[in-house]
């Protein structure tokens, strides 16, 4: 993910920001007001494409904004959602998403409106607007949670994803497929370099990076079910389990729901540099952008998991990230993806470390920190990630934690404290009632989701 720098004095929190100086309007000519012909973008396109999506896509600009929520929303969470179809069942999968975008939606317009009200831009300074210093502290808590575990969770990932690119390439040797040894060597040469660096602007645009690898990701999913299953396709939509309902389909299931959609920490930001900014434009990007998140994720799971459950049983057998199921050597689409994806959580972990040691510096130092406690913090909380990445056996435990825990907490128990703090009146007025009862439901489901979770491991 890339990062904001916003003006008001906060801890700095990793977002993307794709800017650019110029206003949203008209396209025109690099040197002229006269507006292109349809020939003349063509030509521009190819001739300067990073020069036409700059002023396509612009800062402030409903689809530079509705760009920057995609881009953030987006994430290593895509690779497991074909096992969330499976454990679910396609259509209570398919459910599964559709709900989990509305209410996200709906939690990320209640921060608008709360911003809006408090003219505050960061999660804690709302928080310590309504609520006083406490409730600034607990959400720090709960972002260094949030940005700690996904730190974790790309760890994991990657250390287990370049061993298996190298195997997708023919590769056998133990050593070089060994995923110790290349989550040793990834934290130690390249995260935990970079996590010490106190600026690192140069990575700013991986979270966009991390977006088109996972459209990518889409399309080679979609290209291996029709190769791989050519003269079944039909057949693998007709038998494809419908639902799965049991408590721990629908709570597990949540927990990687409600990480994929994830995007909460940048919607104020991304507001704030709306250009006319109204909440009307702020909910404008914002649908449209969880909408298209929606649309790719339902690629991901469906032809996942339609490409695979027939030779995963039981259905927890079905791998929890989906690079990792028995796609075929030298299967070109699929290595390409595994390499993209690889690339761009590679660069984007540096930048979930420095929000989390910000706010950790934050907490335990009143004044600025001496540069033996900057590195004191910063060195525990990269490696102590790397030793908990060795010995989890896969990505699904750490989303299923995060996706129960602090996203719950993040994306929808805060906003709906925020908006009913910010708007106060009978609960029995249709507004609050609402956030009263999303507050109420997603606080049950992340705690059943955890409780699950916990009787799964030690069962």
């Amino acid at each position: 993910m890339g990062d904001f720098m916003m003006m008001e004095e906060e801890h700095p929190t990793h977002k993307i920001n794709i800017s650019v100086a110029s206003p949203d309007s008209t396209f025109t000519t690099p040197n002229s007001k006269t507006p292109m012909s349809p020939t003349q973008r063509l030509r521009y396109l190819l001739s300067s494409p990073s020069r036409y999506i700059q002023r396509k896509f612009q800062a402030g600009g409903l689809k530079g904004s509705m760009l920057t929520i995609l881009a953030s929303t987006v994430g290593a969470g895509i690779l497991s959602l074909p096992y969330v179809v499976n454990i679910s069942g396609l259509y209570q999968g398919i459910v599964l998403f559709i709900l989990g975008m509305i209410v996200s939606l709906y939690t990320c317009q209640l921060l608008v409106l709360a911003a809006e009200k408090t003219g505050k831009l960061t999660y804690e300074s709302i928080g310590n607007e309504l609520f006083g210093h406490k409730m600034r502290t607990f959400a720090e808590v709960n972002m260094i949670i949030n940005n700690y575990g996904t730190v974790i969770a790309y760890l994991v990932l990657l250390k287990d994803l370049v061993p298996n690119c190298l195997k997708l390439f023919g590769v056998d040797n133990a050593f070089a497929t060994s995923s110790y040894m290349w989550g040793c060597m990834i934290c130690t040469i390249i995260v935990y370099p970079l996590s010490l660096k106190q600026e690192i602007s140069a990575l700013r645009y991986t979270s966009l990076l991390s977006c088109f690898a996972c459209i990518y990701l889409g399309i080679a999913i979609i290209y291996g079910f029709f190769s791989m299953r050519s003269g079944e396709t039909s057949s693998r939509f007709d038998e494809a389990p419908a639902t799965e309902l049991s408590a721990y389909s629908i709570f597990t299931a949540a927990g990687y729901v409600v990480f994929s959609f994830t995007c909460h920490p940048n919607v104020i930001p991304i507001y704030q540099e709306l250009q006319r900014r109204s909440t009307k434009r702020g909910f404008k990007f914002l649908s449209r952008g969880l909408i298209i998140v929606l649309f790719l994720y339902l690629i991901v799971g469906i032809f996942g998991f339609l490409t695979f459950y027939k030779e995963y049983h039981p259905i927890t057998d079905f791998p929890t990230q989906i690079l990792q199921a028995k796609y075929h050597k030298g299967d070109v689409p699929i290595i390409i993806a595994s390499m993209a994806i690889a690339i761009t959580v590679l660069c984007g972990t540096p930048l979930l470390v420095h929000p989390c040691r910000d706010a950790t510096l934050s907490i335990l130092y009143q004044r600025r920190p001496t540069k033996k406690q900057y590195f004191l913090v910063v060195t525990i909380e990269v490696f102590s990630a790397l030793g908990l990445a060795l010995v989890i056996p896969n990505i699904g435990y750490v989303l299923n934690v995060l996706g129960t825990i602090s996203n719950p907490i993040i994306c929808f128990i805060l906003p709906c404290m925020y908006y009913i703090k910010a708007f106060p009146g009978k609960y029995t007025r249709k507004d609050l009632f609402i956030a009263y009862l999303v507050l109420v439901i997603m606080t049950l489901i992340g705690i059943s989701g955890f409780i699950m979770f916990w009787i799964e491991l030690f069962s």
